[in-house]
């Protein structure tokens, strides 16, 4: 049997209150890099395709993915993924739907909490798993927030996958999700 050991609690000697740094001795904040454009996030897009095309050799797996919200139908989105696949000689082996409950904002910016996809991004990494690409409408269907979006292309990146859209990136990757409003808001009221 192993015994941990606590690293030591560091306590201030009784009395003595340190004060906070002045704030020019503070460090300043790290500054996010700047979004990428979409035409861009395009190009890479293309270039881990390209990856992943090469790696595959004959035809490559894919899945198809649609994301809908409650009472859509994915059946269209699906159907614009299968042709997009038809066209590039893409083999599907699957179709994975992820519906969204009425105003989940968390799972619709970020993809992982989504079981669907949470399960592609499983098949992509298993060694022992044909799929090796993903096809869906477009960019909003991952995530609509510039930096998950990027850090998904990342990810294909790494895992040396293909992520195929229907309709390529858009300025929606520049927006964050907090200025996206309802339809109706987004008008005025009006409707």
């Amino acid at each position: 049997m192993s015994t941990l050991t606590q690293a030591p609690v560091l306590v201030p000697p009784p009395g003595r209150v340190l004060p906070p740094r002045a704030r020019v001795l503070r460090p300043a904040p790290a500054a996010a890099p700047p979004l990428k454009d979409p035409h861009a996030l395009a190009a890479w897009r293309d270039n881990i395709n390209r990856t992943a095309l090469a790696r595959s050799g004959e035809a490559l797996s894919v899945v198809l993915y649609a994301l809908t919200g409650p009472g859509e139908d994915p059946h269209t989105d699906l159907a614009a993924a299968q042709h997009y696949a038809e066209r590039h000689r893409l083999l599907v082996v699957d179709r994975i739907v992820d519906t969204l409950a009425r105003d989940d904002q968390a799972s619709t910016d970020q993809p992982e909490l989504r079981r669907g996809y949470a399960r592609t991004l499983h098949l992509l990494g298993d060694p022992a798993s044909p799929v090796r690409g993903l096809v869906t409408t477009s960019q909003t269907a991952v995530t609509r927030v510039g930096r998950l979006y990027e850090a998904q292309l990342d990810r294909y990146a790494a895992l040396r996958a293909a992520l195929f859209l229907v309709r390529a990136e858009t300025e929606i990757s520049a927006m964050p999700s907090t200025t996206l409003l309802p339809l109706p808001q987004a008008l005025g009221g009006a409707l």
